[in-house]
């Protein structure tokens, strides 16, 4: 018969289930991560809580299960937070967010640009004479709206964001710029977030 139950909610562990997809995607960056002592690692996530706003401290990656959940083919990943005012409690749920990755110099373009054929991303680039060069990239993570490019196209050129299944290769074109483009869009240091929903226990 259990009498009572022990639990430590200060600093909290908020639990994550992320699929073998995404360990495989970033299981290099982990490694490296945990090969840190816990204490030294940077407080480097945010927690989301249920009414959408923003857990004022933020957390630190724990720990990542040794194996594979057979039942929901997901690995369990365990971030500490320090919850001194007992404001989380086990239980809760909430959206955990963290910087995983700095591209720098990283070439962004919307990511209604991109169009695949038979799994191959390509664009469309006005080319200098203002006519449609249909082009092959390779892609990279997303950035907000935004998509990395890191092969096939050089910063500075012209890629046609919409209507990209009425251009065809070598017609004429006549740009205009795209009115949602960020101020930031160009040559930048990116740094790639993943988020992922859990409790806290």
């Amino acid at each position: 018969m259990v009498l009572t139950t022990v639990s430590q909610i200060d600093p909290i562990w908020f639990y994550l289930p992320i699929s073998e997809q995404t360990y495989w995607e970033f299981a290099d960056r982990l490694k490296e991560l945990m090969a840190v002592p816990e204490a030294k690692r940077k407080e480097n996530v945010e927690l989301i809580l249920a009414d959408g706003s923003v857990y004022p401290h933020k957390g630190r990656f724990a720990f990542i299960n040794r194996q594979v959940d057979p039942k929901t083919g997901t690995i369990q990943v365990a971030i500490s937070f320090p919850n001194s005012e007992l404001t989380l409690r086990p239980g809760q749920y909430g959206i955990a967010r963290a910087e995983i990755e700095t591209i720098p110099n990283a070439l962004l373009i919307p990511q209604q640009a991109v169009s695949q054929l038979q799994g191959n991303n390509q664009v469309a680039v006005v080319n200098p004479d203002g006519k449609a060069e249909i082009r092959a990239v390779k892609v990279g993570a997303t950035y907000q709206r935004m998509i990395v490019v890191t092969e096939g196209l050089k910063a500075g050129e012209k890629v046609i964001v919409e209507g990209f299944q009425r251009v065809r290769q070598g017609m004429p074109v006549s740009a205009k710029p795209y009115p949602e483009a960020p101020k930031t869009e160009g040559a930048k240091d990116v740094s790639v977030e993943s988020s992922s929903a859990g409790r806290s226990s």
